[in-house]
């Protein structure tokens, strides 16, 4: 199970771990730090993937509040420094094409900067050929969006009891509390959607190649 930071990853994890006794195929879980390339070939494998615009935002405001309050990892100095410049998603977003070419650079210095939001998808996938290399490997696909129907299938597709369900505190699925700036307008979803272009892109093919890898059993060989 790879952990793409802020894709709903945790959620999913905490009723994997719940059942993992019953399922078919016992989860190993490997962190934020496990990547695709990590995993010896014939090693099946699945993820959580979410739009990068929602992803970033997900991620800004996690940062924002240090992990709280599932968690806390007090800020780097360098978030520091980009939460005294920006203090919403949208500010950052819509900085990068300031027409002050200051606080344009201390905007992609911040987006360099702010955990979750530095890292792409690339991280864990690689190259379009690299994880095209591994697709008969991937035993599931899951999209945050969508996550709970795609539970379902994956609750099926391994097993598990039909009264596994992803768990609905917001605490322990490390969803944000109430009150941060979830709102991007059309200057930064225009410039975050240009940062973001490869990771736009890995999730369209994923989409596309979604249907049937969740359709397979899973246990090839």
């Amino acid at each position: 199970m790879l952990h793409v930071g802020k894709t709903g990853g945790t959620s999913l994890n905490h009723v994997l771990v719940e059942h993992a006794d019953e399922a078919r195929l016992r989860p190993v879980f490997g962190g934020h730090q496990l990547r695709v390339a990590d995993i010896p070939a014939g090693e099946p494998l699945m993820f959580v993937l979410r739009d990068p615009l929602s992803r970033f935002v997900s991620a800004f405001n996690s940062r924002l509040r240090e992990g709280r309050p599932r968690y806390h990892y007090p800020w780097r100095e360098e978030e520091r420094v980009a939460f005294k410049e920006f203090g919403t998603p949208d500010e950052l977003g819509g900085a990068l094409s300031s027409r002050n070419p200051f606080r344009r650079r201390r905007a992609r210095r911040a987006m360099s900067s702010i955990g979750h939001v530095n890292t792409h998808y690339s991280y864990w996938f690689g190259t379009e050929t690299e994880f095209r290399s591994r697709l008969d490997d991937v035993f599931f696909i899951a999209f945050q969006e969508q996550l709970d129907d795609d539970f379902e299938l994956l609750r099926r597709k391994l097993g598990l009891p039909d009264g596994a369900r992803l768990p609905q505190d917001a605490t322990v699925a490390h969803r944000a509390p109430a009150g941060f700036a979830t709102e991007l307008g059309p200057r930064a979803r225009t410039n975050l959607a240009r940062w973001y272009a490869e990771d736009l892109a890995f999730v369209e093919l994923c989409r596309s190649v979604a249907p049937e890898v969740n359709r397979r059993s899973g246990l090839q060989g």
